[in-house]
C-alpha cells in the first residue's frame, strides 16, 4: 500500500500497515558529501530492524532512541551535491521524506570559493629510512674539497638535526665536493640511497653527482643528478629529499654494493662566472620494494587526450590486458582529434585512470608557470571538480601542463594541497617506491626524438633496479612523426610487447600509489 502524507511518502506492507515507519523531520538539513554528518530523524514506527538511506547512500551507525526518534551517520556521497531524499525502511514498509537533506561540498579555495574540487587530497605513502649514513651532526667526518666557500657545520640553514654542510663553487667550472672515505662497510643490497640537499643557482649547475665506492673511490658507482631539462627537479634554493634508483651511469673498477666505505657528493658550475652552492643535510638508505615489486612496475600514461589514445593505443594495450592513465584537458574532450567523453567512460570502465592535465586548454597552452597563483588554483580545483562530476576516480592525480612547475607561482604547494600525485616530464632518474615526492613524479618521457631502444632500456631498468617507470606518450601515428608529441604506432606496439615479455606488472598511477 502507498500513500502520500504531506511532503513524505509511506510505502507500507499489505499486512501490519500501522507498524510501518513514518518520517516527519530530519536534522540537520545539510552536511558534507564526504559523509560523517550525524542525523536525528523524527517520526514513528522505528524498530530495531530499520535501515536508512540518504540520497541512495546508506546512513550507518543507527541508534534507536525510541519508536519516534533515531540517529545515524551519513556515508560518502561521491562528491555529488544537492537535495537528497531520506528513506527509513523496515520489514513493515518504508517512508520517504523528499529532499529532506542536502549534500554540500564544505571545502573552499584560498579565495573563498566553495567547490568539491577543493576537497583535501589523499596523501601518498611516506618513505621510511632504513638506516642513516649521516645527518651531518658534530663529528660526521665528511670533509669539503676544492676552491671556494664551504662549511662542514652550518648552523644557519638545515632541515635535519642542528646543522648541515655546504660547498660553493667560484664560477669557473671547477668541482667542489664533500666526502668521507674508509667508513665501516655499508650494505646497499636491496636498498637505495636517499639524500637531503639544497642547490642555490641551480640553472648554472653543470654536474651534480653522488658517488659511492671504496678504496678512496678507486672503485665506485656514480649517480648523475644534474639535468639539462628546462624544469629542474631540484628546485632553486629549496631543500629537497629524494631516493635514487640503483641504476648508476658510471661504474669505475670493481665496487661492491654490499660494502660501500666511501661516500661523496660533488658539484660543478657551468663556468659562466655564476657560483652555485650545494647544501647537504642527510644521506640515508631506503629499502627497495622487494616484496611488493621485485621486478619493478610500469605505468603507461597519455597526455592531452588525443584520439589515438583510444584507437589504436587502448586496443594494443587491451590485447595484453594492460591499463593506462589518461591525463586529460577537460575542455578539449569531444573536440576534433581528441577523445570523446563516452570513450573516456569506456576506458574508465576497463580499469583506466582518467586524471587531470588542465581544466582549460588556454591554461594548458600558457603553462601554470605563466599564470597567477589564483589562476593555477582555480584550474586545479575546476579540473578536479569536472572529474568528480563525471565519476572518474583519478581526480587526485595530475600531470603539469608542459611538465612545468618550477617557476612562477608556488605551483608545488598548490599541487600538494589538491593532488595525491602530480607527474612531471623529468627523466634524469625514474621514480622509486615509495615515491620520492608525490608532487614531482619522475618519468620516461617519449617524444618523436626518443628511440625505441631508449624506451626498452628504461623498461629493463625497471626490472633490474626495481624502479617505477612511468612512460609518457601523447599521439600515435602510422607514418613518420612530425611533431614532438607524436610517436610511431609500430614502436608503441613493440614497447607493449617488450613489457609483456619482461613480466613486469603494469598498473595505473593510482593503483601504484594505492599500494
Amino acid at each position: 500500500m502507498r500513500s502520500h502524507v504531506g511532503s513524505f511518502l509511506i510505502i507500507a506492507a499489505a499486512a501490519g500497515c500501522a507498524d510501518a515507519p513514518r518520517v516527519t523531520s530530519v536534522a540537520p538539513a545539510e552536511g558534507s558529501v564526504a559523509g560523517g554528518t550525524r542525523l536525528t530523524i523524527q517520526g514513528s514506527g522505528f524498530t530495531d530492524d530499520v535501515t536508512v538511506t540518504v540520497g541512495g547512500t546508506r546512513c550507518d551507525a543507527i541508534q534507536i532512541e525510541s519508536d519516534t526518534e533515531l540517529s545515524c551517520t551519513t556515508g560518502e556521497h561521491q562528491y555529488i551535491e544537492g537535495p537528497a531524499d531520506v528513506i527509513v525502511a523496515s520489514s513493515s514498509g518504508e517512508s520517504m521524506l523528499e529532499g529532506a537533506f542536502a549534500y554540500r561540498c564544505p571545502w573552499t579555495t584560498s579565495g573563498g570559493r566553495r567547490t568539491c574540487g577543493a576537497a583535501p587530497a589523499r596523501e601518498p605513502a611516506a618513505q621510511i629510512v632504513d638506516s642513516w649514513v649521516t645527518t651531518f651532526e658534530d663529528g660526521h667526518g665528511f670533509e669539503a674539497a676544492g676552491v671556494g666557500r664551504s662549511s662542514e657545520s652550518d648552523t644557519s640553514d638545515f632541515v635535519l638535526g642542528a646543522q648541515s654542510a655546504f660547498v660553493e663553487t667560484e664560477g669557473a667550472g671547477a668541482i667542489r665536493s664533500i666526502s668521507r672515505s674508509s667508513m665501516a662497510p655499508i650494505d646497499f643490497t636491496d636498498r637505495m640511497p636517499k639524500i637531503w640537499i639544497k642547490v642555490d643557482n641551480v640553472e648554472h649547475v653543470k654536474s651534480l653527482d653522488l658517488v659511492l665506492g671504496d678504496s678512496g673511490f678507486a672503485n665506485s658507482y656514480t649517480f648523475k643528478l644534474a639535468s639539462t631539462q628546462a624544469d629542474k627537479w631540484t628546485t632553486d634554493g629549496d631543500w629537497v629529499s629524494f631516493t635514487i634508483p640503483w641504476s648508476s651511469e658510471i661504474v669505475k673498477g670493481t665496487p661492491h654494493r654490499d660494502a660501500i666505505t666511501d661516500v661523496m657528493l660533488r658539484i660543478a658550475d657551468d663556468a659562466t662566472g655564476a657560483r652555485v652552492c650545494l647544501h647537504v643535510n642527510g644521506i640515508a638508505l631506503v629499502r627497495e620494494p622487494v616484496d611488493l615489486y621485485p621486478n619493478g612496475v610500469i605505468s603507461f600514461t597519455f597526455d592531452d587526450g588525443f584520439a589515438s589514445m583510444v584507437e589504436p593505443a587502448s586496443t594494443i594495450l587491451a590485447k595484453r590486458k594492460f591499463p593506462a592513465t589518461a591525463y586529460v584537458i577537460a575542455d578539449m574532450v569531444d573536440t576534433g582529434g581528441r577523445v570523446r567523453l563516452d570513450e573516456l567512460h569506456a576506458l574508465d570502465a576497463n580499469g583506466w585512470d582518467i586524471a587531470a592535465h588542465a581544466r582549460f586548454d588556454a591554461n594548458h597552452a600558457a603553462r601554470y608557470t605563466k599564470l597567477t597563483a589564483a589562476e593555477v588554483e582555480d584550474d586545479m580545483v575546476d579540473v578536479r571538480s569536472w572529474l568528480m562530476q563525471q565519476g572518474f576516480s583519478g581526480y587526485d592525480h595530475c600531470a603539469y601542463p608542459g611538465g612545468a612547475f618550477a617557476t612562477g607561482p608556488d605551483i608545488l604547494s598548490l599541487a600538494h594541497r589538491y593532488f595525491t600525485s602530480c607527474r612531471t616530464i623529468y627523466q634524469r632518474q625514474h621514480e622509486t617506491l615509495p615515491v620520492a615526492d608525490g608532487s614531482k613524479l619522475r618519468v620516461q618521457y617519449v617524444t618523436n626524438a626518443t628511440p625505441l631502444a631508449t624506451v626498452k632500456a628504461a623498461i629493463d631498468d625497471a626490472k633490474t633496479s626495481r624502479e617505477w617507470v612511468i612512460l609518457v606518450f601523447h599521439d600515435l601515428v602510422d607514418g613518420t612523426p612530425t611533431s614532438s608529441t607524436e610517436w610511431r604506432t609500430s614502436d608503441f606496439t613493440a614497447v607493449v610487447d617488450h613489457v609483456a615479455a619482461s613480466g613486469i606488472p603494469v598498473l595505473t598511477v593510482s593503483e601504484v600509489l594505492g599500494h
